[in-house]
């Protein structure tokens, strides 16, 4: 059995770091009294995995990919070309349930008409 400062001398890191192992639990110990105790077998396979410094790598996150978002997202610029054909109207921004919407109307609309005028400079037109 070794103590944290024993432990800490072989791994190559503080009595601090030993402790944050432990509570973390990637170091197994038991508390005997009000000291940890850290057998001499954990310590040196926690040597043998050679844990790299600095902070652990975070894993990623598996994601839910959700497969009908293309064509969701299809749907909703469909829906948003044909809605915003026209600059809005006063009456749909008054409507507006937040200066976070009716901006949004504002910016869709304008996304168009941008797309509008850009296929009239390509024929010539403008």
């Amino acid at each position: 059995m070794l103590s944290v400062s024993q432990a800490s001398e072989q791994l190559g890191v503080s009595p601090a770091r030993v402790r944050a192992l432990i509570m973390a639990q990637s170091l197994p110990a038991r508390k005997c009294g009000r000291n940890w105790v850290l057998r001499e077998e954990d310590v040196l396979a926690r040597l043998t995995q050679r844990p790299r410094a600095g902070r652990p790598l975070i894993q990623p996150v598996e994601k839910h990919v959700d497969q009908e978002a293309p064509e969701k997202a299809r749907e909703l610029y469909r829906q948003c070309r044909d809605h915003f054909q026209h600059c809005p109207s006063s009456a749909l921004i008054a409507a507006a349930e937040s200066q976070e919407e009716a901006s949004f109307y504002m910016a869709v609309a304008d996304f168009f008409l941008q797309q509008r005028q850009a296929d009239l400079i390509a024929r010539g037109v403008f």
